[in-house]
């Protein structure tokens, strides 16, 4: 997700490199892409125990808090904490993030807001926007340093980032699935801790692809959760049902409204987690409903 901050260069462990280490030797000139390579190395085989060890998923915090009943604005809250993506790269989030629901709606076109409609039994409204909250890994450029230009350039003058800030990136998409199938949701195929030896052998056995199953160029293929044309190494947080007002024979052109005597709805228990039975947390943890209000 790099590309979203264009001065920041591509993740290079999306592109899963073999690991190799720099060999240091006295008399060899180091550059640019040796320390880079330094980088890569440690960072991958860090997110290769991640992945491989506790998998994917939030492993503290991150609750998606929704609006209160007075808020007009329909305020959605993002609380801080820390994820494990598909890449086995950490995505901390240090402060509560937030959107204006009915800003994002009125900023959004009919045709998308439309194409995201369910209705009872799908949802808990009689009619209601459904989007999911995913979160992924982002570099952000930070300050600026000189340097010798690179590419088709010709300039003494030339800077690049100075530090690359691991940040979060937090999305909105639109669930667009119609007709009578649920909308998809996270699997979890791991065998439970109550499982014969035999199958969790087989899941040792078995578990090892690197995540890209399926997929022709060796990217990352979707999981089920996973929308066409987003981040397949993004995280699902939630799923939010926004209450409208649509009739069901209303023309194409309709746009639908925003029904305030509804209370938006977020359900928290549907994301991927990592939970370790013999973690040390030290203190006792607010256990509050999953799914709101």
């Amino acid at each position: 997700m790099s590309n979203i901050e264009p001065f920041s260069p591509d993740d290079p462990l999306e592109a899963a490199p073999p690991p190799e280490r720099v060999n240091y030797a006295t008399g060899v000139l180091l550059d640019a892409e040796d320390f880079r390579d330094e980088q890569t190395y440690h960072r991958g085989r860090l997110a290769t125990a991640l992945k491989h060890l506790v998998g994917f998923g939030t492993v503290a915090g991150l609750r998606v808090v929704p609006p209160a009943a007075d808020d007009a604005e329909l305020e959605l809250s993002v609380a801080p904490g820390l994820a494990i993506d598909r890449h086995g790269r950490l995505i901390e989030l240090q402060a509560s993030q937030c959107i204006r629901l009915a800003r994002w709606f009125a900023a959004e076109t009919t045709a998308r807001l439309r194409s995201a409609i369910h209705r009872s039994p799908r949802v808990s409204v009689p009619v209601g926007v459904v989007v999911d909250v995913f979160l992924s890994a982002m570099s952000c450029a930070r300050g600026k340093t000189p340097a010798f230009a690179t590419g088709p350039f010709d300039a003494l003058d030339a800077v690049v980032p100075s530090r690359l800030a691991e940040t979060a990136y937090l999305e909105l998409i639109p669930r667009t699935e119609g007709g009578p199938d649920p909308i998809p949701t996270p699997s979890n195929f791991w065998p439970a801790g109550s499982a014969t030896a035999e199958t969790r052998l087989q899941a040792i056995l078995g578990s090892w692809d690197g995540g890209t199953a399926g997929s022709a160029d060796g990217t990352l293929a979707p999981l089920a959760e996973h929308v066409e044309g987003h981040d397949p190494s993004a995280v699902l947080l939630a799923r939010v049902t926004i209450p409208v007002n649509l009739a069901t024979d209303a023309p194409p052109a309709t746009r639908p409204t925003l029904d305030l005597t509804s209370r938006v709805s977020v359900d928290n228990s549907l994301r991927p987690f990592v939970f370790l039975p013999g973690k040390w947390l030290g203190r006792a943890f607010s256990a509050t409903p999953l799914v709101q209000p």
